[in-house]
């Protein structure tokens, strides 16, 4: 479903947390007003979790220590205590802490920190913490690398293996003994905290808290409890409001050029037991591609969890698999896949599906690539590979993304689908939403550059976008056209360009085209053309190699017909068939209200003809890419497709109207009841005489 950013304000109430002389905290029932980037404290902010700290728990911490970071720095981000002036005869539970620059994880009467002896915290760098105290005793920290405690020191721990301190957690503060201490200058991006179900051994969820804004207030909303969570004395620090999704939509396309190419920084830091489902079909297949994926260095430790490598897919933890242990499922173009792989140590899995097929494995002969547990330091990439060793996004690929899921051994970590959104500026722009942290993540350019934020603006650098997945409101206002910009402007029609086609339109060019396709496709370099109305630079369509135009009746100085030359501001009424053996091109100009025939041309070229590639309006479908974009206007549109039995039946019937998502115009198609919108800048300009849009039946979201 379309993702709910605002709702009704709910009746809302409070209640006091934590003990002592702590100033308390505050809950809300019911969703924020919007999500943050981050929330942060100054030193005197904190929550209590209402979590109890005890064995059993698990937690991922994704967040920054900021201020100064000194030998002498002591901070909690998730912890308790019970009060001693003695240390060694505390006990604890300590998640998220920093002592002395380091570190510190445990529970019971002793901590452990420094895990690998030389990590040290750097104030204002995001990194992510998951400790784990449910029996494996173990803490993974991901900023430079991945540090651990081994699981063999667990007596080093606690006393007796368990605990219960009888005392909540706190986030940004330790509970000691029912009060705040040791409180932290930090950002937090996100907080997870499960609990190990005794007698299934399940993890459970039981707070799932993202930056947020409720009522006026900064704080954090918990997905799992639905209530929104805030220091009633001194408000946290408001990190950017997030950008909210005007519309999911089915896809986004990166162009995968050297210089401008776009790609997503998925805040995954690539590790051994992620596992991953990709959906993304290819348009140019050859090379060096990541879809998903990151690497260390130059050597061998890498994790592709997407990648296609010359001509196959491959795989990879660590060292690249070589070509003898690869079932070659050679990438093709404009085939849609699902690329599912799972990298747990001695148990690597990879399989493809092409076209929802049968899931082919790319490993053969249950290849074990290995028991050993690999990391890197940086973080997965989508569209490209992410470099650890000169930070940059790498191996572009070029293609359609339609979705991408990654899950850790503790569940679902992103959720991406793509999402048309607007910043602050109004701006449209193409991004990925992430259903589980309720963020759009904005695509970077690749290259390493003083522009490393690409908004992946709608009107400039872009991919194209499709199909909105759900529109909740029918047209009410019909416009009387609309008009493409001529340059990044085009309507992917979603009907294949084959034989049995028919269409009848109004349009009219807004300056004089040259060579300019209003409807086509074309499916390889050569001549090969499916133009159901182009200019090139007379009235032409296409079909496979023949590309008649109208003649005029006239002869050029060498004795050769010549053609009817389109002109800007003249409406005309399109009618055309490209069927095998059967073809024409009919035009009719418009004289003060009354159509006049101009000419016509009819053919019987040989087929048959199947592209393979929906048709587009204002531009030609060049193998999955838009150009000879169309300056055009269109008034009406119908497309009729050819039946078993010879008779033609509508399959589109595009009228413009007025947008409810977007403000801006669209065009409404009376056959599927849905909305079409340019995909180069998602809304069209539209204008002429408006009125009511009469619908004779009743839309139902679907």
């Amino acid at each position: 479903m379309f993702p709910k950013f605002r709702i009704a304000a709910a009746l809302a109430f409070a209640f006091l947390v934590g003990g002592g002389a702590s100033a308390p905290a505050v809950t809300i029932a019911g969703e924020p007003d919007c999500y943050l980037d981050y929330i942060e404290s100054t030193g005197t902010q904190y929550i209590d979790t209402g979590v109890n700290a005890e064995t059993g728990l698990k937690a991922r911490v994704d967040f920054s220590w900021e201020g100064e970071i000194t030998a002498n720095t002591d901070k909690s981000m998730l912890d308790a205590a019970t009060v001693d002036s003695a240390s060694d005869n505390r006990s604890r539970v300590f998640l998220c802490h920093l002592y002395q620059k380091k570190p510190f994880f445990g529970y019971g009467l002793k901590q452990r920190g420094n895990p690998s002896g030389t990590f040290e915290f750097v104030s204002g760098q995001r990194c992510e913490i998951v400790s784990d105290i449910t029996g494996t005793d173990s803490m993974e920290l991901y900023q430079n690398g991945k540090k651990t405690f081994s699981a063999g020191d667990r007596e080093k721990y606690a006393v007796n293996g368990t605990v219960n301190l009888n005392l909540n957690l706190y986030l940004f503060a330790c509970n000691y003994g029912g009060s705040p201490n040791w409180k932290a200058t930090a950002r937090l991006y996100e907080c997870k905290i499960f609990k190990k179900n005794a007698t299934t051994g399940e993890l459970e969820l039981l707070r799932h808290y993202l930056p947020a804004k409720k009522n006026g207030h900064v704080g954090l909303y918990d997905k799992a409890g639905g209530l929104f969570y805030y220091d009633a004395n001194n408000e946290f620090v408001a990190g950017d409001v997030l950008d909210k999704p005007m519309a999911l939509v089915e896809s986004l396309t990166s162009d995968g050029a050297n210089d401008t190419y776009q790609c997503f920084n998925t805040w995954v830091w690539g590790k051994s037991g992620l596992r991953s489902e990709v959906d993304f079909s290819p348009l140019y297949p050859t090379g060096d591609r990541g879809i998903l994926a990151c690497r260390e260095t130059t050597g061998d430790t890498r994790l592709f969890m997407a990648y296609h490598y010359q001509t196959a897919f491959r795989f990879s933890t660590g060292k690249l698999l070589a070509k003898s242990d690869i079932n070659v499922v050679a990438p093709q173009t404009g085939v849609r896949y699902v690329i599912r792989t799972d990298t747990t140590p001695g148990a690597q899995s990879m399989t493809v599906s092409a076209n929802g097929g049968e899931a082919v494995e790319v490993l053969k002969d249950g290849v074990d690539y290995g028991s050993d547990y690999m990391a890197t330091t940086n973080t997965l990439s989508l569209l490209a590979t992410h470099r650890a060793y000169d930070n940059n996004f790498a191996t572009p690929v070029e293609g359609t993304l339609y979705a991408t899921k990654i899950w850790d051994s503790d569940g679902l970590l992103r959720d991406f689908v793509p999402a048309v959104a607007t910043n602050s500026a109004g701006v449209l722009y193409a991004g990925l939403y992430d259903k589980v942290t309720e963020r759009i993540y904005k695509p970077l350019k690749g290259k390493i550059s003083s522009e490393r934020d690409c908004p992946f603006d709608l009107a400039s650098q872009v991919g194209p976008v499709t199909n909105v997945l759900v529109d909740i409101d029918p047209p009410r206002t019909r416009l009387e056209y609309v008009d493409s910009d001529g340059a990044a402007d085009y309507v992917n029609l979603g009907v294949v360009a084959k034989d049995g086609l028919e269409m009848d339109a109004v349009m009219e060019w807004l300056t004089a085209p040259d060579d300019d396709v209003f409807v086509g496709a074309r499916p390889t370099s050569g001549n090969t053309r499916f133009f159901l109305y182009n200019a090139w630079p007379a009235h032409s369509i296409g079909y496979a190699k023949d590309l008649p135009r109208i003649a005029d009746g006239g002869k050029d100085a060498k004795g050769n017909d010549t053609f009817f030359t389109p002109a800007a501001n003249v409406k005309y009424r399109i009618s055309s068939r490209l069927d095998d053996g059967d073809q024409f091109l009919s035009i009719a100009t418009d004289a003060n209200g009354a159509w006049a025939a101009l000419g016509r041309t009819d053919r019987t070229y040989a087929g048959p003809l199947d592209t393979g590639l929906p048709l587009y309006l204002f531009a030609r479908n060049y193998i999955g890419k838009a150009d000879s974009f169309a300056h055009a206007r269109v008034y009406s549109l119908k497309l009729r497709a050819k039946q078993p039995g010879g008779a033609y039946a509508p399959v589109l019937d595009l009228v413009p109207v007025r947008d409810p998502l977007t403000g801006g115009a669209a065009l409404w198609d009376k056959v599927t009841e849905r909305y079409f919108r340019s995909a180069g800048n998602f809304r069209l300009a539209g204008g002429g005489a408006e009125r009511e849009m009469v619908l004779p039946f009743m839309m139902v979201v679907r």
